[in-house]
């Protein structure tokens, strides 16, 4: 977080940039939390998210930090917010603005075929290829054995 704030102090040294705006962590499920923060020129004191589209309030006020200019809010994500890639306007007092993108994952397991591992062990069928292995063995064994 320290890195990520040290790099928004410095876009904020340039006097004619805009506000620097950041999501954290940029890839969350829905029921997941995230941070956003900007850096809005020295002075501002107050600056909210637009939180309509992710299924959030309107405007979400954010709160100032140690430094002037700077501000953060945690929230949470909806449960029920769709999956997708948002774009998510962090507006300043003074009628800056930043955009972020906030990508919403997919909830549940990553599809990785057929799932095979995910049931119980069949017993059975592990006794039956293991007996199979052991006849292979068994012949190999007395086949290397006759006098040719």
């Amino acid at each position: 977080m320290q890195t990520l704030l040290a790099a928004l102090g410095v876009v904020a040294l340039a006097p004619s940039a805009g506000p620097s705006g950041a999501v954290s962590p940029d890839t969350v499920n829905p029921g997941g939390q995230v941070t956003f923060s900007i850096v809005c020129a020295e002075g501002v004191r107050e600056a909210d998210v637009a939180g309509a589209a992710l299924g959030l309030p309107e405007r979400i006020p954010m709160e100032p930090g140690k430094t002037s200019g700077v501000f953060s809010v945690t929230t949470t994500i909806p449960a029920s917010t769709q999956e997708g890639t948002f774009n998510v306007s962090i507006d300043c007092g003074d009628g800056t603005s930043a955009v972020v993108q906030l990508v919403v994952a997919p909830t549940g397991g990553v599809p990785t075929g057929g799932g095979a591992t995910a049931h119980p062990t069949n017993h059975a069928l592990m006794a039956a290829g293991g007996g199979l292995l052991a006849i292979g063995a068994a012949g190999a064994f007395v086949l290397r054995r006759r006098p040719a």
